[in-house]
């Protein structure tokens, strides 16, 4: 088995604080916990550890083809953004407390009203974007969605158009039921589209949300790789590192310094949905 460190051992201390039953799978290369009651595993994967995107993916698809959601927690992921981990298990282990969307109202928000339950409810937290807006529920906004600005796509037909969905999140402790769906319904009917467009990051998810809301599968996005600050937890593609300060040279490798460790994500599913 891989070796476990103290981060895992935090992990499921947690989850049974909150009580969700879990144990520690056996395995050669990965650290995995097992979700007690419930098809979800866990594959923690340690900023240190010597895995290739390509095993991860293999078992990924094993425990797909089982039926079994798979989730790739990276250490840096679990350490900056804990609470809302543990909000995403608990809505995977399906003890969230029910809403429907036609109990709530869709409202328009600014950029601080966005970006604040963006940081936190949502794993990768806020990101630009044009168009906000939320379904309020007795008076508590209980989620948010954010969209692009629309762009055209000449390569489809003269005038096409689309637009992203760039960010979907629910309050910690709620699904909203048919809510992402009344918000694209409400984009659609404000901002000129043809499509909509959105990637389903495919460490956590399989796309399960955008196929229930009409979405449909286009293409998969490779395994990127990236680099993470140490210091400050922060990922960056190649093509967006910072500059160093002097004195922190790079190696005969290429990298930066050891302030910045490369890792990788299991790539995305992008998805569209027609209008």
């Amino acid at each position: 088995m891989g070796v476990k460190e103290r981060w895992h051992l935090d992990l499921l201390q947690l989850l049974a604080d909150w009580g969700i039953a879990a144990e520690l799978v056996p395995n050669d290369r990965l650290i995995l916990i097992r979700l007690l009651s419930h098809d979800v595993v866990i594959n923690c994967i340690s900023i240190s550890n010597q895995l290739e995107a390509d095993e991860v993916i293999a078992a990924q698809k094993h425990h797909f083809d089982l039926g079994i959601q798979f989730v790739s927690l990276w250490e840096d992921v679990w350490c900056s953004r804990q609470m809302q981990v543990l909000n995403r298990i608990q809505s995977l282990t399906g003890r969230n407390t029910r809403i429907h969307g036609r109990k709530t109202t869709v409202i328009s928000l600014d950029k601080q009203q966005a970006d604040t339950f963006l940081s936190a409810f949502h794993i990768q937290g806020p990101a630009m974007a044009r168009y906000k807006l939320g379904l309020q529920y007795q008076n508590e906004l209980v989620a948010v969605a954010t969209f692009s600005g629309t762009r055209l796509m000449r390569q489809h037909a003269e005038g096409y158009r689309s637009a992203e969905l760039i960010r979907f999140a629910t309050k910690s402790g709620f699904t909203v039921t048919g809510g992402l769906t009344k918000l694209i319904k409400h984009f659609a009917s404000s901002v000129k589209t043809n499509d909509i467009m959105s990637y389903a990051d495919r460490d956590w998810s399989m796309g399960k949300g955008y196929e229930a809301a009409g979405f449909t599968f286009h293409s998969l996005m490779p395994p990127a790789s990236l680099w993470l600050d140490v210091c400050t937890n922060k990922r960056y593609f190649q093509h967006r590192l910072p500059s160093m300060p002097q004195g922190l040279g790079a190696s005969e490798k290429g990298d930066h310094s050891s302030r910045f460790v490369k890792i990788f994500n299991t790539g995305n599913l992008k998805y569209i949905l027609y209008l």
